[in-house]
């Protein structure tokens, strides 16, 4: 069955849905040409953390954008039939993302950093079998660089809602999403991404230098 993605402007309004590998590849023809996206896809990416505060890292599998690179723990396209792309959307599909990719079917999306913390500090959540997240940002032209195989790199645009929670709990990588998954400490992580950057996604990069305060 082939998936049907968003396509937005640089100020995250609707301009039309599209079969996914023929609006990715006008996007990437674009941008290798003129060296900027046209549009941007909706998406979630979800940045997760154990109790003592170590990144999860993850290794991405053999897939058409970053393939074998260390990323984020989770993050996805958004799917959905509503053009206006509610909250609850990006929502619903965090949790799906969360439980295809690592198989976390018990997530928490917190109201707010109020609650968020008041969560983790009430002592009743099991961290792990179960995950508390809330958005810490939306960007709705946020651009990194995304790099594939046998071909040049382009620049992706991305309307994205970031979130980043607590998980303790095994990842059960399925159907190839990942290979591999590490803890790491944010020190540990800038110095790697200073001395080794080739081995990251470009969304490595933008995480720490733009959340790298939320990330404790």
């Amino acid at each position: 069955m082939s998936e049907w993605l968003h396509a937005t402007d640089p100020n995250g309004n609707f301009v039309k849905i599209e079969e996914r590998v023929a609006l990715l590849k006008e996007i990437r023809d674009h941008s290798r040409l003129h060296g900027e996206a046209p549009l941007a896809v909706p998406v979630v990416h979800i940045i997760l953390l154990t109790s003592d505060r170590q990144i999860r890292m993850v290794q991405r599998g053999n897939k058409p954008e970053n393939p074998f690179l260390w990323d984020k723990a989770v993050g996805g396209h958004v799917v959905t039939s509503n053009p206006r792309l509610s909250q609850q959307d990006f929502d619903d599909n965090a949790r799906k993302e969360m439980a295809e990719e690592i198989g976390l079917n018990e997530v928490i999306i917190a109201q707010d950093d109020w609650h968020y913390h008041q969560g983790i500090q009430s002592g009743t959540l099991d961290l792990q079998k179960c995950a508390i997240i809330r958005r810490i940002d939306y960007d709705p032209w946020q651009g990194s660089v995304s790099r594939v195989q046998n071909g040049e790199p382009w620049l992706k645009r991305h309307n994205v809602v970031v979130y980043a929670g607590v998980f303790d709990g095994p990842f059960q990588f399925i159907d190839g999403e990942a290979l591999d998954h590490r803890l790491i400490t944010r020190a540990e992580l800038m110095d790697d991404l200073l001395t080794s950057p080739w081995k990251y996604a470009d969304g490595a990069r933008i995480f720490m230098q733009r959340y790298y305060h939320k990330l404790r």
